[in-house]
């Protein structure tokens, strides 16, 4: 009925052509607001209602030109929140695309990996332990094939499924055991199925469980500045409310100070803020993507700053993962093997000098049995060898390949009938196997530890011996000094008369060891000695036995308590819970599917990507797309910087805006005019703020930022002391904005000369207070340059001389062209109060080396 070819799948074009016919393989997706919408939710802010207000009231007055100034202003406010918004969706709707679920599918006889949508009905499809079933499918072979339904069907115990089992028509969804369907996942052992249905037409979703499992999640970050901005909303309308009252009182006319008291509740509310913090975990996504690591859950990016302690896999995340195969040790002594990881050739060199393998049968055994109880695959084209599967099972291949083997051929003649698939409880794995003659055979490989106790016979040349207690303890003291070079041990036994049903494992004959070597990514010895000195302990978890743990350990530069071997996904979990018990916050990595807890109880669950399991994937709330530990490290540090950054922003639009505040408020309560008229302040709002808070959410890191302890995470973004330093910095800089005003006042009285002059005063302090808050230690001329920051100076100052000199938009805002005297005494005036914070700054951390030391 689907029209396909179990050992040639589909050919390209007739899967093209299914594709078009029943669309892509996808059952949801994240769907954004549409464009009207999101246009229309900037209207309905509180800030939006203020300036309403402010327009209907100098409306009403006969205030025609500030109600059109208003409006215009309004719309200004929605087109930047519109664009805002939309460059923060297009960023996120990138790195989604980043994540698509990928399947393996035999297409034209050969297995290719592709985006899970391409999926189509007929596709032949691949099912490994770890992987999410792309599509619904019917399977064709099931070797020990267990799936967790529990997304679909609600049962929480798996399914063990099985492909020659003859079921009724009409059999319910949860008992279907010869059926395979999408969002599941598979457990344990390995399928190969028939693609039945995609997207809509598949049992999820016709339910639509995916759809109504999407939406939209606030961050616990953004809902700390979502509470902050409602309290602040709170505090400025009482503020701004008493400087109406104020200024009515001491003779100021009541329509102005209304329209000046809604103005500035309008520039005291940052309402760029949100926005803000949306671009900056936006921008801090793409930098993670683009060093590695893809973010899942936005909650992920805060936690990444507070990180304490790192458990990091040693296999493919600090080392890299690319194993080749150095040592055989048979019964007559150690084998070495040269040639690359991916050479079809290599030399095999013992004790007196290269050695054919051909003619050496223990050498031949130990490498056939590696090859069948083996699930990769490998391929041979232009000269190189293609893996594909795990890199140690691969490994194995190869140096089959080394020795004159033909792993293919290998399979055909003793073809598998059953497995048991690895486990982290019994840490070996084993096939039963037909013999070319007809027999039965067992054949095992695993922990050297494991395989050796199972082990009745030793071979020895070509004859078995019994294994004695002497035997044993020599076997033992071999794989620990393999394992003390650092090499990955595995150790090969077989049962040449085994049963087809006998799965006791007893009674082995035991073959050699095979030791390979996984070299150390380059960079990890300096990622950890970074995380040292930024207060993060790193513990390397691996299933390796103690010996090579501790070696390659050594070579990295850990300390022995930080060194874990033998570590089983259980294990993992327990780590976690006894670090977070100790107050600890735990970034965790993992790439099986038993890997899945310890990636949701942590913290940070970090999945690999190149080589996790997609429920490992699914689970964790980052993803390394090199899998590589340096990248967890680079992450730690840009969260760090995320976090730093939304810091200085909230630091600088709360002391500008409280020096607009205090500005305004003690002119008035000192009997004089209010220095900034509503459209004045509009423009400060609508203009000023926005180009140094940009700058300041893009800045650079600062040098230290991995040398200080992790930021505790329950610290909130506005902490007592940042507050109290916000209240004294905005009121001295309102004192250098009072002094210009007071300077005009002196020269030429109150009037337009005075009021521009604090009009500019205030636009130009606000690039001066973003370069002072770029460090809460250090000068900003000892910070890495940022050229953002002196491009706004330059961009506002040119804006401000054109407001006041260009006599249509002057008109508007009640401004008069200044003089040179008066642009050099309004600069003077804001200058010496960022000078004097600079001064305190300086002097409160005089003792700290200099940044880059």
């Amino acid at each position: 009925m689907l029209g396909t070819n179990l050992d040639r799948g589909l050919k390209a074009e007739e899967a093209a052509r299914r594709l078009r016919l029943v669309g892509p393989n996808r059952v949801g997706e994240v769907r954004d607001r549409s464009l009207w919408r999101l246009a229309l939710d900037q209207f309905r802010s509180l800030v939006v209602l203020l300036l309403l207000a402010a327009a209907m009231l100098a409306t009403l007055l006969g205030q025609r030109r500030e109600g059109l100034a208003i409006l215009t202003a309004l719309l200004l406010n929605a087109a930047i929140g519109f664009g805002t918004e939309w460059r923060a969706r297009i960023s996120l709707s990138r790195l989604r695309a980043l994540l698509t679920p990928r399947a393996l599918a035999r297409r034209e006889g050969r297995v290719v990996e592709m985006a899970a949508a391409e999926l189509v009905p007929g596709d032949i499809v691949l099912l490994q332990a770890g992987s999410q079933v792309p599509a619904d499918a019917r399977l064709l072979q099931s070797p020990g094939l267990r799936i967790d339904e529990a997304a679909l069907t609600g049962e929480s115990q798996p399914v063990d499924k099985e492909a020659t089992a003859s079921l009724p028509a009409v059999t319910p969804l949860a008992e279907r055991r010869t059926m395979v369907y999408l969002g599941t996942a598979v457990l344990a052992g390995s399928g190969l199925g028939v693609v039945t249905a995609t997207g809509l037409a598949t049992e999820l979703g016709r339910i639509g469980q995916l759809v109504a499992m999407l939406g939209e999640r606030t961050t616990p970050l953004e809902r700390q500045v979502e509470g902050l901005g409602r309290r602040l909303i709170v505090l400025a309308l009482a503020v701004c409310g008493l400087v109406a009252v104020v200024g009515v009182l001491h003779g100021q006319p009541l329509w102005l100070m209304l329209e000046t008291a809604i103005s500035l509740a309008v520039a005291a509310i940052p309402e760029g803020l949100p926005a803000v913090v949306a671009v900056a975990l936006a921008a801090g996504l793409w930098r993670l993507a683009r060093r590695g690591a893809l973010v899942r859950r936005m909650p992920a990016v805060e936690a990444l700053g507070s990180t304490t302690v790192i458990c990091s896999d040693k296999t493919g995340t600090m080392t890299e993962n690319r194993m080749v195969l150095t040592r055989l040790a048979v019964d007559a002594g150690v084998i070495r093997v040269g040639g690359g990881a991916t050479s079809p050739r290599g030399d095999f060199v013992g004790a007196d000098g290269v050695v054919d393998p051909q003619t050496r049968p223990d050498l031949m055994r130990l490498l056939t049995v590696a090859a069948l109880v083996n699930d990769a695959g490998v391929e041979q084209r232009d000269g190189a060898l293609h893996l594909h599967g795990d890199p140690t099972e691969a490994a194995l291949l190869v140096a089959a390949i080394k020795a004159g083997l033909d792993p293919a051929g290998l399979a055909r003649r003793w073809p598998r009938r059953r497995e048991i698939p690895f486990s982290s409880v019994s840490r070996l794995m084993a096939t039963f196997n037909l013999t070319p003659g007809g027999g039965h055979v067992t054949l095992v490989k695993g922990a050297p530890g494991v395989v050796v106790e199972r082990s009745r016979f030793r071979q020895a040349a070509d004859r078995r011996v019994e294994l004695t207690e002497r035997d044993r303890e020599a076997l033992l003291e071999t794989n620990r000094a393999l394992a003390g070079e650092g090499l990955r041990v595995l150790a090969v036994a077989w049962r040449p008369e085994g049963g087809p049903e006998d799965e006791q494992l007893g009674d082995l004959t035991f073959l050699g060891f095979l030791a390979l070597e996984d070299p150390i990514r380059p960079g990890v010895q300096e990622a950890i000695a970074r995380c040292r000195q930024a207060g993060i302990r790193t513990i390397m978890l691996t299933g390796d036995q103690r010996a090579t743990a501790e070696a390659v350990g050594r070579r990295l530069g850990l300390e022995a308590e930080a060194i874990r071997s033998r570590v089983s996904p259980e294990d993992k979990l327990g780590l976690i819970e006894a670090l977070q018990a100790q107050g600890e916050v735990v970034a965790m990595t993992g790439d099986g599917v038993n890997d899945a807890p310890a990636l949701v109880r942590a913290d940070i669950g970090v999945a690999m990507g190149r080589h996790g399991t997609d429920v490992a994937r699914d689970s964790a709330d980052i993803i390394l797309t090199d899998d590589n530990f340096a990248t967890i490290v680079a992450a730690v540090a840009e969260g760090r910087v995320i976090y730093a950054n939304l810091r200085k922003v909230i630091h600088f639009l709360f002391t500008c805006n409280l020096s607009e505040i205090v500005a305004i408020f003690a002119a008035v309560l000192l009997g004089l005019p209010a220095p900034l008229l509503p459209l004045q302040i509009l423009w400060v709002n609508l203009v000023t703020d926005i180009l140094p808070a940009v700058a300041l959410i893009r800045d650079p890191a600062e040098p230290d930022i991995m040398e200080r302890p992790p930021r505790e995470p329950r610290q909130p973004l506005l902490t007592w002391g940042l507050g109290g330093r916000i209240l004294a910095e905005g009121a001295l800089l309102s004192a250098g904005i009072l002094s210009a005003y007071t300077w005009a006042i002196l020269q030429d009285g109150v009037g337009p000369r005075a009021n521009t002059t604090a009009f500019v005063a205030l636009v130009l302090v606000h690039p001066l207070q973003a370069a002072y808050c770029r460090s809460e230690r250090r000068g900003w001329w000892r910070l890495p340059p940022n050229r953002l920051i002196w491009a706004a100076a330059f961009t506002l100052a040119l804006a401000q001389w054109w407001a006041i000199s260009w006599a249509p938009l002057a008109t508007i805002l009640s401004a008069v062209p200044l003089s040179p005297v008066d642009w050099m005494m309004t600069v003077g005036a804001v200058a010496w109060p960022v000078a004097v914070l600079e001064a305190v700054k300086a002097w409160q951390h005089r003792d700290r080396p200099p940044a880059g030391r």
